[in-house]
């Protein structure tokens, strides 16, 4: 279901954008490209920032490209970018409560997310009674995301908030986000340049180059598609692959997924028993073999189909893409991208169709690019 449509055309600088697109009115959406290609642009131009382009935005059935009527201040979406501003005269918990009252004046109604549960979440507890101008960047950060949600948008738009995070509070703001996406059902529009911010919170993802849109679909597809690795560069080429979480090993830290019938163990606890979880596979850390090894070399050894093979011109490389057997008969198929030299394309003998063992070191494997669902 669609509840967004925008088409923006025009000149920004040295930038023509022409980009159209029908957002989900559900989960969280990825707006990914190369810098300067037009994505903090396209939220601008959302917000009402931006008038200078043709431009048709349509919510709910609401034209709000009509500016008149729709001013920034009147638009559904709560919008927080990358430099985030407080009013600095103000303490945290000042600002907080600014949005609360206008929210208040402007709907009569009472809030549906409270600013205790923004609290308790971002763990801004021990900010409140402290001055804007004192705080941290992180800390800023999660005071503004906190802010943002706090005017009660239809549609959250995101332009890369977790890029002045560390790597330990950014696992936490991921789960927090994907969290929020689920309880109060409010879609989110987000901008990254992390594919494991991308693996671990992404339900859609579109893609964007000198202000077009080149590709869009669910993150586990477009991630094995060239239109993705053309923009990230082959080293970053991965797949993510989904499984029930179907054993816990507490004392080594481990634990089993279930893909469809085959086993793919995981460190550390990313879920509970029978949750889903996605996991990235890096294709550079994909072992191929076209017979079975004796010798257990990894934890894991999984059982494709080759779809297809592009040898690439001019390097030493190239790329697989295998559909995992499915043991459980099921419609759902998993697709897995390999990285590997031709040379070894050629001593194995490998061809389209062809039945692979494909093996997979748990330690490559990484830990801040799980979700569970």
């Amino acid at each position: 279901m669609f509840n967004l449509s925008v088409l923006l055309k025009g000149k920004i600088g040295n930038l023509f954008l022409n980009f159209e697109h029908h957002f989900k009115s559900d989960g969280i959406t990825i707006l990914y490209g190369p810098n300067g290609s037009g994505k903090t642009t396209i939220i601008s131009a959302l917000g009402g920032f931006i008038n200078n382009l043709e431009t048709k935005i349509f919510f709910n059935g609401n034209a709000l490209h009509e500016i008149d009527k729709y001013p920034p201040n009147k638009r559904p979406f709560g919008i927080m970018f990358q430099n985030p501003i407080l009013f600095e005269h103000l303490s945290v918990e000042e600002n907080l409560d600014f949005v609360v009252k206008r929210n208040q004046l402007k709907t009569q109604n009472k809030s549906l997310i409270s600013k205790e549960y923004l609290i308790n979440q971002l763990e801004l507890n021990s900010l409140l009674k402290r001055s804007s101008e004192n705080l941290s960047g992180g800390e800023k950060l999660r005071v503004v995301l906190a802010r943002t949600i706090l005017k009660q948008p239809n549609y959250l738009l995101l332009d890369e908030p977790l890029s002045d995070l560390d790597i330990k509070y950014k696992a936490k703001l991921l789960v927090f986000l994907k969290d929020f996406n689920k309880k109060f059902k409010t879609p989110i529009l987000y901008i990254t340049h992390s594919i494991e911010e991308i693996s671990q919170i992404g339900d859609q993802i579109v893609l964007i180059k000198d202000g077009k849109k080149i590709d869009s679909g669910s993150v586990s597809n477009i991630l094995n598609r060239s239109s993705f690795v053309d923009l990230t560069g082959k080293f970053e080429s991965s797949s993510i692959l989904e499984g029930i979480v179907s054993r816990h090993d507490q004392n080594l830290h481990m634990t089993t997924l279930d893909l469809n019938g085959q086993k793919l163990i995981v460190p550390g606890l990313p879920g509970n028993l029978n949750d889903i979880v996605r996991v990235r596979i890096r294709s550079r850390d994909v072992l191929i073999s076209s017979s079975h090894i004796k010798t257990r070399i990894t934890e894991n050894e999984l059982q494709g189909l080759i779809s297809s093979i592009k040898i690439e011109n001019n390097t030493a490389f190239s790329e697989l893409v295998i559909v995992l057997k499915n043991l459980k008969n099921n419609r759902k198929k998993q697709k897995l991208r390999a990285r590997i030299t031709t040379y070894n394309l050629k001593k194995c003998k490998l061809s389209i169709n062809d039945n692979v063992f494909i093996y997979i070191s748990s330690v490559s494997i990484d830990r801040q690019a799980y979700q569970s669902k």
